[in-house]
């Protein structure tokens, strides 16, 4: 193996990382790494809210014989999230141990582990980490088979942001969504992901023609997967019945785009959000656990 290296923030580095990443959902439909459409978001949206330092000091590479991106480690706000391709595992006590000694103001360690990665949970077990529950669940749904109808209540229609065009107006329903106070830059950089388009964020207009509901699906032709991330409903219009709507209505049209397995991840303790999903029928529910060290 060739030595790590730092992560210098360039276009080429992205796009390796993007890779490996996708590469690694094509050996198995298992969560594993972070999913692109993760990676992307988490790259794009603070691309004109970040100096590049913020990402510099949060990734570290590394690399094999060949030059080929092996893995990488990205030290998100709280998670130590290590990325690595199959044919690299032995490399991963090697990248906690890095973790520890080099993201000193990350204390305690924290990551995530899937409830089916064995071999990961050993290996932290024996690094002096110990499991805190799980936190998430990905859910994965089979494309080809029969959904629901998509049903919206009288009134209500289901556009494109593409189509819609008011950027303003869906910046402020995320902001009421997820009570937070993200700005036009935000929505500049997040929009610039080679994943994301405008013709994919589907929106939910009430009958008085406010913004309801949207959803954003990612999709991965190399895999013939996809992903909805993020889905949400404004507080005034919930229990309506639009987020199954928008599910359904992505559903549709991954399937059409020829995608044969959808994925959504959520939060467990959120049990409205697992009830919609669950009853959607996916074929497998995977769960990531907290491990903290």
């Amino acid at each position: 193996m060739r030595q790590d290296e730092p992560y210098s923030h360039t276009e080429v580095e992205i796009i390796e990382i993007k890779a490996l990443l996708t590469e690694s959902y094509g050996v198995s439909l298992k969560p594993f790494n972070w999913r692109p459409a993760v990676f992307e978001n988490w790259v794009y949206a603070s691309r004109f809210l970040e100096p590049p330092e913020y990402f510099t000091k949060r990734v570290h590479l590394w690399r094999a014989d060949t030059g080929e991106l092996a893995a990488c480690v990205i030290r998100g706000t709280h998670f130590t999230n290590v990325q690595v391709g199959y044919d690299y595992r032995f490399l991963e006590n090697e990248i906690f141990m890095w973790a520890e000694e080099n993201l000193l103001d990350q204390k305690p360690v924290i990551s995530m582990v899937y409830d089916w990665d064995e071999e990961r949970q050993e290996l932290l077990k024996n690094r002096g980490y110990h499991e805190e529950g799980a936190i998430e669940d990905v859910r994965i749904y089979d494309l080809t088979r029969d959904y629901p109808p998509v049903a919206l209540p009288s009134g209500y229609h289901i556009t494109t942001l593409a189509e819609y065009g008011n950027y303003a107006e869906l910046i402020d329903l995320v902001n009421q969504v997820w009570g937070m106070s993200l700005d036009e830059a935000w929505f500049r950089g997040k929009s610039t992901a080679p994943g994301y388009s405008l013709d994919r964020k589907l929106l939910v207009v009430s009958p008085e023609g406010r913004l309801a509901a949207y959803c954003l699906f990612w999709l991965y032709p190399d895999n013939k997967t996809a992903e909805i991330d993020p889905i949400g409903t404004h507080p005034d219009y919930r229990q309506r019945g639009l987020a199954r709507a928008l599910v359904l209505e992505s559903f549709r049209r991954m399937r059409e785009r020829s995608m044969r397995f959808a994925y959504i991840a959520s939060e467990t303790e959120d049990p409205v959000v697992s009830h919609l999903y669950a009853s959607l029928q996916p074929i497998v529910t995977y769960q990531g656990c907290k491990w903290i060290r």
